[in-house]
C-alpha cells in the first residue's frame, strides 16, 4: 500500500486477509489517527499493538472499537503515540489470523536417526504428514515466534515447525521400540504420542497443535540396502522352509545355476581374483562342492556294513570214526 506523509487514519483494519498469511503489520509509518478513528477486528482476526518492541493490548473479539471512547491503557498509550506524527520507531499495530488451520503439510528436513530395538542396526527415517494448528495467544505467539518480523507467513512458520520436530519424533522412536517392519503398520499410535510431545513442547508460544498425523514414511540409501538384505535372507530361509522334502534333481539344478552365475560375475569383474582365471575354477568347484554337498543332505544316512558271515570249519571224515 502507498501512504502519503502524515496522512490521516480513519479505520485501522485487515482487509483482505488470506489463509497464507498468520501475522500482519498495518502499514501505519507516517500516518496520524484521526479523532474518530476505529479499529476493525475482522472474524477470524486479532489485532495487538505493539511500543517500543513490547506487546502493550490485544483485541481478538469481532467487532469494531471507537478509540475515542475506548477506556483501555493500551489504547490511550496507542492514541498519543500515533497522533503525535511519530510512529515509526515507537508504535506497531499488527493483525493476527487465529482462524484454525488445517491440514498443513509437514515432513523432516533429514532422516531422523535411531537405532531399530529388534534387528540392532541403524536406522534413518524420513516421515511426512499433516496437522491443524491455531494461534490461541497473539501475545505470546508475537513475543516467542515472530520476534521482530513485521509479518509471519504459513510458509515461514512451516519452516521452523519443520527445523523443530525432529527430537519429538526421535523420542517417540525410542519409547515406542518399533522394529522397522512394524513403523507404518503403528503409524496412528506413533501419530498420537508424537502429537501429544509436540503439543507440549509448543504449548508456550501462543499455539496449540491437533490432529498430528504420519501420512507416510521411508528409508534413507543405507538403511534400505540393511532391509532389502534381511528382506533376501528371511524371503529364502522362507523358500527352504516351503520345499519340504528335497528334490536331488531340483537341488543339483540349483547347483549349476549358482555355478553359472558365479562365472558371470567373474567375467564382469575382470580386476577381481576370479576375473583374472582363478575364479572359472572356484565357480565351478563351489558349484561341485554346493551339488555334492546337497546331494549328501539329501540322502538317506548309510547303513553300517554287515559283517560276513563264518562258516565253522567241517570235521574230515576219518577223524569222525
Amino acid at each position: 500500500m502507498g501512504f502519503l506523509n502524515n496522512q490521516k487514519i480513519s479505520n485501522i483494519q485487515w482487509i483482505g486477509q488470506t489463509p497464507d498469511i498468520l501475522v500482519w503489520r498495518f502499514p501505519d509509518a507516517d500516518q496520524v489517527l484521526q479523532n474518530d478513528s476505529t479499529v476493525i477486528v475482522g472474524p477470524g482476526q486479532a489485532f495487538l499493538f505493539v511500543s517500543e518492541g513490547k506487546p502493550q493490548g490485544v483485541i481478538n473479539t469481532p467487532g469494531s472499537v471507537d478509540l475515542t471512547t475506548a477506556n483501555t491503557p493500551f489504547i490511550t498509550s496507542m492514541l498519543s503515540i500515533f497522533r503525535g506524527g511519530d510512529s515509526k520507531h515507537k508504535g506497531k499495530v499488527f493483525f493476527f489470523n487465529i482462524n484454525q488451520i488445517p491440514n498443513v503439510k509437514w515432513g523432516t528436513p533429514s532422516p531422523v536417526k535411531y537405532a531399530d530395538p529388534v534387528y540392532k542396526f541403524p536406522v534413518g527415517l524420513r516421515a511426512f504428514g499433516n496437522y491443524t494448528f491455531t494461534i490461541t495467544d497473539p501475545m505470546k505467539f508475537f513475543t516467542e515466534f515472530v520476534g521482530d518480523r513485521d509479518s509471519m507467513s504459513l510458509e515461514e512458520f512451516k519452516q521452523v515447525i519443520n527445523s523443530r520436530i525432529i527430537t519429538p519424533i526421535t523420542d517417540s522412536l525410542a519409547s515406542a521400540k518399533f522394529g522397522f517392519i512394524d513403523i507404518d503398520s503403528n503409524r496412528e499410535e506413533l501419530s498420537k504420542a508424537i502429537g501429544t510431545k509436540i503439543a507440549s513442547e509448543f504449548a508456550a508460544f501462543g499455539f496449540t497443535m491437533a490432529d498430528f498425523r504420519i501420512e507416510n514414511t521411508d528409508f534413507d540409501d543405507a538403511t534400505q540396502k540393511r532391509v532389502d538384505s534381511i528382506a533376501n535372507v528371511q524371503a529364502q530361509a522362507d523358500a527352504i522352509d516351503a520345499l519340504g522334502n528335497i528334490d536331488p534333481t531340483k537341488m543339483a539344478n540349483y547347483a549349476k545355476l549358482q555355478q553359472l552365475e558365479a562365472l558371470k560375475m567373474a567375467a564382469g569383474n575382470p580386476g577381481s581374483i576370479a576375473g583374472a582365471g582363478v575364479g572359472l575354477g572356484a565357480g565351478a568347484g563351489l558349484g561341485a562342492a554346493m551339488a555334492q554337498g546337497m546331494n549328501q543332505a539329501v540322502q538317506p544316512p548309510s547303513q553300517a556294513p554287515q559283517q560276513p558271515s563264518v562258516t565253522p570249519p567241517q570235521t574230515p571224515p576219518s577223524a569222525q570214526q
